[in-house]
């Protein structure tokens, strides 16, 4: 998910980035807004002015979207949560917390905030359209900020997971049950239900009134499936508690050196059969080599190019501690698309974790779960 997406400023040490998906809702909207809705709330001004009001109030949502994120992710950081970066994508905007939170309070506490602010927002916008003088550009749009926020405040504390109030709802049967697991599944399960309502809504609207009823669908379907996503992880990560890097890792692990040369090199994956060596440079790990990596070099380079040359250099590879959980592990090669990970401790090379050693304690754990 977000593959697409460009940084577009840093605030509060936290990466603000926003996915190509964000500009066709932002086309949409500024649109529809110049288009359609003020006119009809503002007849009689030059077609500039409703340029101008629907492209700034789209920034401005926007920008109402970003400090609903702002509120979630400084929470978080409060109370001892990193948080990776803020995206703005097609349905709003997603702070990345590094982990899920560690209690039902922090859960609460962090995502509570969000339609706080949301909630603060069509407050504060709600006074400025009521001190200005009515009719004019200015009081429409505030008029549409105050009441966007005060939707997305309400939308946000609809109880389905992943949205706030689906959070909520996880944070309080977690509380109860002191289950994350069983509070996870009750609160996709009311997700869920609410995606397949929206899903209902959207095809009877799209057989009696219009097309537009798609969109609702479409909506449902992704709500339904990050709800199961976010389910999976949980449970994955219940089945695997407690396990560590060194439990899973490669331990005798075959390295090459920085002067090999590509053809040795081949030679080296037709003998031991591995998708990748660890690179060392006298007694230094120096990086990862893989077979892609080999797929790039020209056939009449191989005995002229050095893996030095083509290899992932180590401040470039993901590397893990044997202590590291290794559901985290997993978790982070499957965000960073990587095949394997280097295990090191203390600056020295004790292993080699790859897709295959996880894809095979998952297979073990199901089969075998007690």
């Amino acid at each position: 998910m977000f593959t697409h997406a460009v940084k577009i400023a840093k605030i509060f040490g936290i990466d603000v980035e926003v996915d190509f998906s964000w500009l066709i809702i932002f086309m949409v909207f500024s649109y529809n807004l110049s288009i359609n809705y003020f006119p009809a709330v503002l007849p009689g001004q030059p077609e500039i002015v409703y340029l101008l009001l629907g492209t700034n109030v789209t920034l401005l949502l926007f920008v109402s979207v970003l400090v609903h994120e702002f509120a979630h992710s400084l929470t978080a950081i409060q109370r001892g949560h990193n948080i990776n970066k803020i995206t703005l994508f097609i349905f709003g905007g997603v702070a990345h917390l590094e982990e899920e939170p560690r209690t039902s309070l922090d859960e609460l506490t962090i995502t509570i905030v969000g339609p706080l602010s949301s909630f603060l927002l069509a407050v504060g916008f709600g006074v400025l359209y009521l001190l200005i003088p009515q009719g004019t550009p200015l009081s429409a749009a505030l008029f549409f900020l105050a009441r966007v926020n005060l939707t997305i405040g309400i939308v946000n504390l609809v109880p389905a997971f992943p949205l706030d109030g689906g959070r909520i709802l996880r944070s309080i049967v977690w509380n109860w049950k002191k289950d994350l697991l069983y509070a996870t599944k009750v609160s996709v399960m009311a997700g869920s239900a609410f995606a397949f309502l929206l899903m209902g809504i959207g095809f009877i609207v799209t057989l009696t009134v219009s097309v537009a009823g798609l969109w609702y669908i479409f909506l449902g379907w992704l709500l339904y499936q990050a709800g199961q996503n976010s389910y999976s992880q949980v449970s994955l990560k219940n089945t695997l508690s407690g396990i560590r890097v060194k439990d899973v890792m490669t331990s005798r692990v075959v390295v090459v050196s920085t002067e090999l040369s590509v053809d040795e090199l081949i030679d080296r994956f037709y003998m031991y059969k591995v998708g990748a060596f660890p690179v060392m440079g006298g007694s230094e790990v120096k990086g990862i080599v893989t077979m892609n990596q080999v797929k790039n070099v020209e056939r009449r380079k191989w005995e002229t190019v050095k893996v030095k040359d083509i290899m992932t250099p180590i401040e470039q590879c993901i590397i893990y501690e044997p202590d590291d959980e290794a559901v985290d592990a997993m978790m982070g090669m499957a965000k960073e698309n990587a095949g394997r990970v280097l295990v090191m401790q203390d600056g020295q090379l004790v292993g080699i974790l790859s897709n295959t050693d996880m894809m095979r304690l998952v297979k073990m754990k199901t089969l075998f779960k007690k």
